[in-house]
């Protein structure tokens, strides 16, 4: 990641913090003008959720300063720009409020508020973060904010005729977003990352296995005979064998690991390698599970190659890191050459 792109994603994740702050602060000056003891536990309850929202993006921040976040928009500095004119606005709308009781006008900020803070940007960051050591997923709390927002808003807007249709407009705004956010780094038919996900995710792991001088290891899959399989059996079945492998693949490796398609029939899982012969064990463990569980679910005999490789990542980690998937791609060139269905690592 270039210098000047990392101080512009700084920048960015400085405006998220202070939209997130600006909505904390609001929210706890509308609980504490709140007669009522439910109003207030109810203002008192989205305050907290947004602390924890900015909590989030301090920690995103602090990575984001030690260049430990993958490069998340082609154009960092035009998001920023655009978050920028967001918090002037933001800061507007809160300065210009007179009477935090007023439980129309409250909520009318609220609504505004929460809509800017469902731009497809923070799905895409929600969605791209969530695998970062170190920093709490944000994507289910946030499903839970915005309905408990929506719930409130339907119980207290009573004085605000458009109520229901402003409800539906921020859940139906943020699945789309969510929809989309995934759509750009995941691959639709198997579910599993995309080659510019998988490695959004895989580059700030590799930056912490530098630092703290811990082995990694990239395995490279790909189904053997595909291209015969497709003219046999038509491509709706290649399509179904292409989604119950990314299956197997899934549940075949461990919770800290991460699999992706990488293209066509080939995939690429990363691994911690704190045990050497593990990745071995591992790649067994893929290969036997694809041979047998194919057959037993599709009804046609389906194999994979496997090569792998391992190694330390030095102080040029997205090089060392390409180094080590060049390595485990030749692997799976020998396992392809050696008689397919078989790993090479």
């Amino acid at each position: 990641m270039e210098v000047s792109n990392n101080k512009e994603l700084v920048a960015l994740l400085k405006y998220c913090l202070m939209l997130d702050a600006e909505a904390y602060r609001l929210y706890n000056k509308i609980s504490s003008s709140c007669a009522d003891e439910k109003l207030r536990s109810f203002w008192s309850m989205m305050a907290e959720e947004e602390k924890e929202h900015v909590d989030f993006w301090k920690k995103a921040k602090e990575l984001a300063e030690r260049d430990l976040l993958p490069d998340v928009f082609e154009d960092v500095s035009e998001t920023r720009k655009k978050f920028e004119k967001i918090h002037a606005k933001v800061q507007g709308m809160v300065g210009n409020i007179k009477d935090f009781s007023n439980m129309s006008e409250a909520l009318s900020l609220a609504y505004r508020l929460e809509f800017y803070m469902l731009l497809p940007e923070f799905a895409t960051m929600f969605h791209i973060f969530r695998t970062l050591e170190g920093i709490e997923s944000m994507e289910e709390k946030y499903d839970q904010h915005i309905s408990e927002f929506i719930a409130g808003l339907m119980k207290y807007g009573e004085n605000i005729p458009e109520a229901e249709i402003l409800g539906e407009t921020l859940q139906n705004l943020w699945a789309d977003n969510k929809r989309l956010a995934k759509e750009s780094t995941c691959d639709i038919l198997t579910g599993l990352f995309n080659r510019r996900g998988f490695f959004n995710s895989v580059n700030p792991i590799s930056y912490l296995a530098s630092r703290k001088k811990f082995k990694v290891a990239f395995l490279m899959l790909d189904i053997d005979n595909f291209k015969l399989l497709n003219d046999t059996y038509g491509h709706q079945k290649g399509d179904e064998v292409l989604k119950f492998v990314a299956s197997i693949i899934e549940n075949s490796i461990r919770k800290a690991d991460l699999a992706g398609r990488y293209g066509g029939e080939e995939f690429i899982v990363y691994a911690d390698c704190k045990d050497s012969s593990s990745i071995g064990i591992l790649c067994e463990r893929l290969r036997k599970n694809i041979e047998e569980k194919t057959e037993a679910a599709l009804g046609i005999s389906v194999t994979v190659s496997i090569g792998s490789a391992s190694d330390f990542i030095g102080s040029s980690v997205e090089k060392d890191m390409m180094g080590i998937i060049h390595r485990a791609d030749q692997n799976l060139y020998k396992a392809k050459a050696g008689g397919k269905n078989r790993i090479e690592c």
